[in-house]
C-alpha cells in the first residue's frame, strides 16, 4: 500500500513542478530568441532541465525500482547535457565562439553520448551504479543508488566541464571594460550555484535520503541565466547593434584595455583582412600597424582622436582611411576601451595627391614655357634687329623675316600647348574607360583604312581627366609616322605582380633606337615635340609610367604602367 503523502512531499513535488514548469517556460523564450547564438545554448539548457525536473517527479512517484530506472535513464542525458550547454554559453559569451562550429560540435557531447551509454548499460557491468536500496521519506520512497567508478567518472566530466566555463568567465572578467561586467558576475554566479549545491547534496546534506536538490540549484542558474541575458543579450538593443554594425559599410572595431580588440564588423575584416576570430585579444596595433604611433600611451585620448592611415589590402593595393577614436569609459577616469570607425576615403586622397601632383607640374611647366617662349623672344628681337640693319642689304632680309617668322610659330605652338596643360588637373582624377577614350580620340583624326583594335572593353583607368589626351597624341604620332605599311592599331593589357600594362602598338614603321631615350622630352621631335611630353606629364598625376619597348621596323610599342588600385573592370560592358 502505497504511503500518503505528507505536505512536504506535496510541497516537494508542487516545487519540482512548478520548477519544471518555469523551465519550459524559458526553454519557449529562448527558442524565440534562437536568431541570436548565444540563445540556442541556453535553449538547451533549460530544455534539458525541463525534462530532468519532470522526469525526476516520475522517478520519485515510480511503484517499483524499474520504473524508476526508466526516469533515471531520461534524466542522465539530460543531467549530463547542461553543463556543456553551460560551457557553450561562456564560449559564445567571452568571445570564444569560434571554438563552436559544425565540425566541433559533436566533441562537446561526445562526453554525454559515452556516459549516457555506460548508464543504459548498467545492467551489463555494473560499473555506473553497484546497487540500490530504497528508503521512504515523507511519505515518498526513494531509491538511492551505490555510486560505481562509471558515476564518478560522470561527476569528474561535469565538474571539469563547470570548472572550465567558470575559468572562461574569470578570464574574462579580468580583462572587460566595466560596464560589461555585470553579466559576466550573473554567469559567473550561475556557474558557482549549482556546483556548491551538488556537492552539498552529494556529500553532506541528501547521501541517505535520496533526495537530489541539483535540479533546484540548476533552476537558481537557469533564472539567473535569464535574467541577465534577457537583460543584456535579449533586448532589441543588442539585436539592432549587431545588425547595424554589421551592415556598416564603414569599419568598427571596439577594444579594451584600452587598445585589446574585443570586437570587429565585417567590413574591418575586410579592411585589416583579419577574421575575428584570430583578431580578438590583439593590440590593435598589430591589426594596424599605421595607427600603432598614435596609440603608446596606457589610455586613449579623454576628447577621442581623428587621424588619417593607409593599409595595404591583399594584392598590395594601398587604401586610404580616416579614423575616428573615441574613448570608451567614465569621463575623468581614463579609457577603458575604444571605438575606432574607419571610413575608405582612397578616391578623395587619390584625387588630393593628383591635384597637388598636377599643380606641381604646372607650375614646373609654366616656368619652362615662360623661360622658353623669353628665349624665343629674345632671338626673335635678334632678327628684327638684323632684319633693320639689312635695310640696304636686301638680299639678307629675306631670310631674316623667314626666321623671325618660325619664331613667332614655335612661340604660337608654345602658347597653344599652354592652353592644353592649364586644363591639367583643373578636374578632380575619376575613373574613365579607355574604350571610351579611344572612341572620342579617334573622332578628330584622319583614320584612313587604319583599324583600331581594343581587346578589353571593359577596362577603366584612374587618371586625369585629359587621359583622352593620351590616346589622341598615341593615335595621331602612330597616323603621322607609321608610314605606308601602318594598317592597325592593337590595345592590349595584362598583369604583371600587382600591376597592369596596358599596350598601344602598330605595325608601322616603328621607333628608331637613337630616338627612344627622348622620345618624351619636351621639344623632341618633328611635329611641336609636346605631344608625348603632355602625355607623360598626364599620365603621372595619378602615379602612371609610360615607356616606348618596340623594335624598330616592326611598329611602335607604348607601355603604360598603371599601379594597383588605378584599374579596375567594369561590370556590364
Amino acid at each position: 500500500m502505497t504511503p500518503l503523502l505528507s505536505p512536504f512531499a506535496v510541497f516537494f513535488l508542487a516545487l519540482y513542478l512548478i520548477s519544471g514548469t518555469i523551465a519550459l517556460i524559458f526553454t519557449f523564450l529562448g527558442w524565440r530568441h534562437r536568431k541570436i547564438p548565444i540563445s540556442l545554448p541556453f535553449t538547451l539548457l533549460m530544455g534539458s532541465l525541463t525534462i530532468w525536473f519532470y522526469a525526476y517527479i516520475f522517478e520519485v512517484l515510480s511503484p517499483d525500482l524499474d520504473t524508476s530506472l526508466v526516469y533515471n535513464n531520461i534524466e542522465i542525458p539530460c543531467m549530463l547535457t547542461i553543463p556543456v550547454a553551460f560551457l557553450l554559453i561562456a564560449l559564445y559569451y567571452t568571445g570564444r565562439e569560434r571554438y563552436v562550429s559544425l565540425r566541433t560540435l559533436p566533441l562537446f557531447f561526445l562526453g554525454v553520448i559515452v556516459l549516457s551509454l555506460l548508464e543504459f548499460t548498467n545492467p551489463l557491468h555494473y560499473l555506473y551504479y553497484t546497487g540500490f536500496s530504497s528508503t521512504t521519506y515523507e511519505g515518498l520512497v526513494f531509491w538511492i543508488h551505490e555510486h560505481g567508478p562509471f558515476f564518478w567518472l560522470a561527476i569528474v566530466y561535469t565538474y571539469a566541464l563547470s570548472l572550465l566555463a567558470l575559468g572562461l568567465i574569470v578570464s574574462h572578467l579580468s580583462v572587460t571594460v566595466k560596464h560589461h561586467r555585470r553579466p559576466l558576475l550573473f554567469l559567473l554566479f550561475a556557474a558557482v550555484v549549482p556546483i556548491a549545491c551538488n556537492i552539498l547534496c552529494i556529500f553532506i546534506i541528501t547521501p541517505d535520503t535520496g533526495i537530489d536538490l541539483t535540479p533546484v540549484s540548476f533552476l537558481i542558474t537557469g533564472l539567473i541565466l535569464a535574467f541577465g541575458l534577457f537583460r543584456y543579450l535579449f533586448t532589441t538593443v543588442p539585436v539592432a547593434y549587431t545588425q547595424v554594425i554589421t551592415m556598416m559599410q564603414d569599419g568598427v572595431i571596439i577594444t579594451n584595455g584600452p587598445t585589446r580588440v574585443i570586437d570587429l564588423n565585417p567590413a574591418a575584416e575586410q579592411i585589416t583582412g583579419i577574421r575575428l576570430r584570430d583578431a580578438i585579444g590583439r593590440e590593435i596595433g598589430e591589426l594596424m600597424p599605421a595607427l600603432a604611433h598614435g596609440l603608446t600611451g596606457p589610455i586613449l585620448q579623454e576628447e577621442g582622436k581623428r587621424t588619417e592611415c593607409q593599409i595595404l589590402q591583399a594584392g598590395g593595393q594601398p587604401r586610404y582611411f580616416d579614423v575616428i577614436i573615441i574613448p570608451l569609459g567614465d569621463r575623468g577616469t581614463g579609457s577603458e576601451g575604444g571605438l575606432f570607425v574607419l571610413r575608405d576615403i582612397t578616391e578623395r586622397k587619390q584625387s588630393e595627391l593628383a591635384l597637388a601632383e598636377a599643380n606641381k607640374k604646372i607650375s614646373m611647366l609654366s616656368s619652362i614655357t615662360r623661360h622658353d617662349i623669353r628665349n624665343q623672344l629674345m632671338a626673335l628681337k635678334a632678327y628684327l634687329q638684323l632684319s633693320e640693319d639689312s635695310v640696304d642689304n636686301p638680299a639678307e632680309l629675306p631670310e631674316y623675316l623667314a626666321q623671325g617668322q618660325k619664331i613667332a610659330d614655335m612661340i604660337d605652338r608654345q602658347i597653344a600647348f599652354t592652353g592644353d596643360y592649364e586644363n591639367m588637373g583643373g578636374n578632380t582624377p575619376a575613373w574613365q574607360s579607355v574604350s571610351a577614350c579611344i572612341e572620342r580620340a579617334m573622332v578628330g583624326l584622319p583614320m584612313r583604312d587604319v583599324r583600331i583594335d581594343d581587346e578589353r572593353k571593359n577596362l577603366e583607368i584612374f587618371a586625369d581627366s585629359l587621359l583622352e589626351k593620351v590616346f589622341y597624341n598615341l593615335i595621331d604620332n602612330a597616323l603621322r609616322y607609321g608610314g605606308e605599311c601602318l594598317t592597325a592599331i592593337r590595345i592590349i593589357s595584362h598583369t604583371e605582380g600587382t600591376s597592369l600594362v596596358l599596350v598601344f602598338e602598330d605595325d608601322g614603321v616603328g621607333v628608331a633606337e637613337r630616338d627612344k631615350k627622348q622620345l618624351f622630352t619636351k621639344g623632341f621631335g618633328k611635329n611641336t615635340g609636346l605631344g608625348l611630353f603632355l602625355s607623360r606629364e598626364i599620365l603621372s598625376i595619378t602615379g602612371i609610367t609610360i615607356a616606348e619597348t618596340g623594335v624598330p621596323g616592326k611598329g611602335a610599342r607604348f607601355e603604360i604602367r598603371v599601379p594597383a588600385g588605378k584599374y579596375q573592370y567594369k561590370e556590364g560592358r
